[in-house]
Formats: C-alpha cells, structure tokens, sequence
C-alpha cells in the first residue's frame, strides 16, 4: 500500500519512524540541535574571517594567505564540519513534530548533510595529518597544481559517497536511523561501504602517519642537524598540531562510530547512547574551531622553521643563486603585541628566509644536464 507521495505506508510505521518521541528523546534532540547551533556559528565565523583575510591579505600579511597550504586545508575541515552542523540542526524540526517521520524532504536534507559532513571531515584530518608529517619530514610543500586536485578530489570522494547511497539504495535511502535521519537500518552494506570503513581507515591510517611523523621528530629532537633554529620549541608545537586534531576527531567520533558497528552486530543500543554520541560528534565545528584559534601558528609551515637539507646532502659543485624569497615578516599577534609594546623577550622579533637555488651540472654521454635543487636558511633578530 502506497500513500499519495508513492511512499510505501510502511515507512510511516515503527521501526521505520518514530511516531511518538518521549521526553527523554525530546530533550537529547534539543541538546544535539543546540550543540550544533553553537558549531554552525563558530564555524561560520571563523569561515567568514579566513575568507576575509584571503581576500585582503594585502592589508595584513606579505605573502598571500590564500597560498598557505595549512590554512586552506583546515579551511576545508572547518566547512566540512559546517555542512554536519547543517544536518544535525535539523533536529530542532523533530523536537517540534515530536516524531521523526521519513522518508520525507527534512529526513533526505538531513541524512544527506550527516553523511556528506561525516565523510568530508574524516578525509581532511588525514589530510591533515599526512600534509603536517610530510612538510616536516620531507621540508618542503606540495605544489600549487598538487595541492589543489588533492582538495578537489576530496570534495569529490565525499560527494561520491553520499550521492552513490541515493543511488544505490533508492529515493527512500535516508528514513530514520534512531534519532535522526540517514541511511536506512536496511541498508547495512551502503553503511559499511560508504561510511563506516573509511572512518575506520580515517582513524588507524592517522595513528600510522603521526607514528611517522612523531618518529622523526623524536630523531630530531634528539640530532641537532635536522631541524635548526628554535628546535625544542618548535618541536613542541609541531608535535602538538600534528596529534591535537587526529585526538579531536577520535574522541568525538568512536562512540557513534562503535555504537553503529554494534547494531551491525545486533547489539541494539539505547536510543540515550545515541543521543550522547551524537551531541559528542555535533561538538566537532566548534571544538576544531577553538582548536584552530590555538594552534594556528604552530600549523603554519613558516612556523615551524623545517629546511630542506638534510643531512649528508653533497653540496657538489656549481653555480648559487641567493634569491630572497620575499618574506620578511611578524606573525600577526607578534605584531599587535609588539605596536603596544608588549614585544618578545624585550623588543621586535623579525625573521628573514632566504632561498638558495644550487645548478648541479651533470655530463652524461656528452650532454650536459641541470638539476636544480632548492635549500632554504631562517634569519632572526631580534631588535631591543
């Protein structure tokens, strides 16, 4: 039997809506939506300002933010987590009808905002942490052309994965999924394949590249050629960045996560554990927003200081070209410090990075072959 919509009636039924929500329901839904009120204004804020200055870095900066591999990439996280912020507010509809009812237009906004959401800001923290472990391991960025088909395809992915769910499972694939909307109970292979077991992937592939990157910090911590300059203190910071967003993302996102696997392993959960998993994951747009707002210099390439030699580098032989690299600059809160007198340890800190590019001229059959490498060397003064 079919309603007017063509709706099978069935799904206007339990367990496949939710027709008369307890007070208990009512109240956990009321705290998801607030929650994801609170991650919908942070995220939007700190979205606008980043925004902002990308379009007036000239105002404020010497180079152009808008470049700065990490802050396009957490760019993308926080946007992710905007859109999850979307989904989960939507639960204020279900507060007012005091019943989930799907599939309809609000249960297929919101199921695909949770998944497109969930799956976006799972593949930018890993992004995030093999970008971090690969500029400090390797010492230098991606280029430009590189770094950018590496955000396009993972927007793509992630739009891959929750289009090919309406695909595959039908028109009805998002209906009620215990206090929301999403893929439906009956769906478990689409869950599986296109959720779950990349989050899983998210969180143990992230465990492997901090275990590298933190690996190699340990060697440099303990050598005095690999990273120079301010070693004990950048290493800190460096280590910090790199292990503060993978430990956000675990602890806000395993509850839910392990909760699903367990109703995949017909160990039904309460609908309150749920709830409390849900508002946990819904704090993600604000938490990673603060935690932006902490480690936004340590994640700053510039930062953190990393050259590009390395150890047992043969210099060879050849030309050196000294070209500044046209940075000379202040952090920002280094700067507002310092205009009101309140300057690192006593005065003005300036910093001067310069590139050097070496000419290794080969002969190889009788022709001649240049291989170009480049090194960089950080400058600082400090001015009383």
């Amino acid at each position: 039997m079919a309603t007017n919509d063509g709706i099978p009636s069935y799904y206007y039924e339990e367990p496949n809506s939710l027709l008369s929500m307890n007070d208990k329901i009512h109240s956990g839904l009321l705290a998801v939506g607030s929650l994801a009120t609170i991650s919908l204004l942070f995220t939007t804020a700190l979205l606008s300002f980043i925004t902002w200055r990308m379009v007036s870095w000239k105002s404020y900066y010497s180079s152009d933010i808008g470049r700065n591999q990490s802050v396009v990439i957490i760019y993308q996280l926080i946007l992710a987590d905007c859109i999850q912020s979307l989904g989960f507010l939507i639960s204020f509809h279900w507060v007012a009808e005091r019943q989930i009812i799907g599939p309809n237009g609000a249960c297929f906004v919101q199921g695909w905002f949770i998944q497109l959401g969930d799956v976006a800001s799972a593949f930018f923290v890993l992004a995030i942490a093999i970008h971090t472990t690969y500029q400090v391991v390797l010492g230098r960025s991606l280029g430009h052309k590189a770094f950018i088909c590496g955000i396009l395809g993972i927007w793509g992915i992630s739009l891959l994965l929750t289009s090919l769910a309406p695909i595959i499972g039908g028109r009805f694939v998002f209906q009620r999924a215990g206090v929301w909307c999403w893929i439906s109970v009956d769906q478990e292979g689409l869950r599986l394949s296109l959720h779950y077991i990349w989050i899983f992937i998210v969180e143990f592939g992230s465990i492997l590249v901090y275990a590298t990157g933190f690996y190699y910090l340990y060697r440099a911590k303990n050598s005095d050629v690999i990273i120079p300059g301010r070693s004990i203190e950048n290493l800190r910071r460096a280590r910090t960045a790199m292990l503060a967003y993978a430990i956000i993302y675990t602890v806000l996102s395993l509850p839910l996560a392990a909760g699903r696997m367990a109703s995949m392993s017909n160990n039904q959960l309460s609908d309150e554990y749920y709830l409390f998993a849900g508002a946990l994951f819904t704090c993600s747009g604000w938490v990673d927003t603060v935690l932006y707002t902490m480690t936004r210099r340590a994640l700053l390439f510039d930062e953190l200081n990393v050259y590009n030699r390395r150890p047992g580098t043969n210099m060879g032989t050849g030309n050196i070209h000294g070209k500044e690299a046209g940075f000379q600059r202040q952090s920002s809160t280094d700067s507002i410090l310092a205009s009101n007198g309140f300057g690192s340890i006593g005065g003005i800190k300036m910093e001067r990075t310069v590139k050097i590019e070496m000419d290794d001229i080969e002969s190889a059959s009788g022709s001649r072959q240049k291989d170009t490498t480049e090194y960089y060397a950080t400058v600082e003064a400090f001015k009383p």
